[in-house]
């Protein structure tokens, strides 16, 4: 995954350095974003996992003061978690987060590729396990864990976040975006001090839709 952010960040930097027209306006925007989610853990030693799919949303704020080149911030509700198909468990995870990016675009005023690079910071205000067989609630099973039944150590996480997307930019100052987006966690959820895994950080990928509104666009003269 390293490989992939290293390669998005040339890209960026790239496409930041094309010639910027002389008569570049500001452009403001703000949003509203939905869409799915599909995370998972990974943990050390290893642990048997499939994506566990939760749904995000929020709103958003984009600044772009440069051609081609700008930031983005957003508020987001965005469900994680994991799931372990052979023990019949699963553990959501919801999280109140705010990415802060930067923003990159290339194309027309209608159409553009987009990349949105950057930190972000999540807190997690609630947690819940499901279970699909009770078996896997007995400390008598082979396959149980050690961490089922308790909550994570750690509701304050920091990440990485990288998407790449696509916009559709109407002339009445209104835009629709489509955009893919991965992310990878610093944190462990669970201390190493307590549980036998040494690894144990979220990561995962987003998809979303989004609707954004231009409020500074310019205006035609005699309108």
């Amino acid at each position: 995954m390293k490989k992939y952010l290293i390669l998005l960040l040339i890209t960026g930097c790239t496409i930041a350095t094309f010639a910027q027209p002389k008569d570049f306006k500001t452009e403001l925007y703000i949003g509203a974003k939905g869409g799915m989610t599909f995370s998972k853990v990974r943990f050390y030693p290893n642990v048997v996992e499939s994506f566990e799919q939760g749904k995000t949303g929020g709103i958003m704020f984009r600044l772009i003061s440069e051609p081609h080149i700008g930031f983005q911030v957003e508020v987001n509700y965005t469900q994680k978690g994991w799931k372990e198909d052979s023990i019949g468990y699963s553990r959501q995870l919801n999280y109140i987060s705010v990415p802060v990016m930067t923003h990159v675009n290339i194309g027309n005023k209608a159409f553009r590729f987009t990349l949105n690079l950057g930190p972000e910071v999540a807190y997690m205000f609630s947690e819940e396990e499901k279970f699909t067989y009770p078996a896997a609630t007995s400390t008598d099973e082979p396959a149980y864990r050690t961490y089922i039944g308790k909550p994570t150590d750690t509701q304050l996480d920091f990440l990485f976040t990288a998407g790449i997307g696509m916009e559709y930019h109407m002339k009445h100052g209104g835009a629709f975006s489509l955009e893919g987006r991965a992310y990878y966690s610093l944190p462990n959820l669970f201390d190493p001090d307590k549980y036998p895994y040494k690894v144990s950080q979220s990561n995962g990928a987003q998809v979303t839709f989004a609707y954004m509104f231009q409020f500074n666009r310019r205006k035609k003269a005699g309108k």
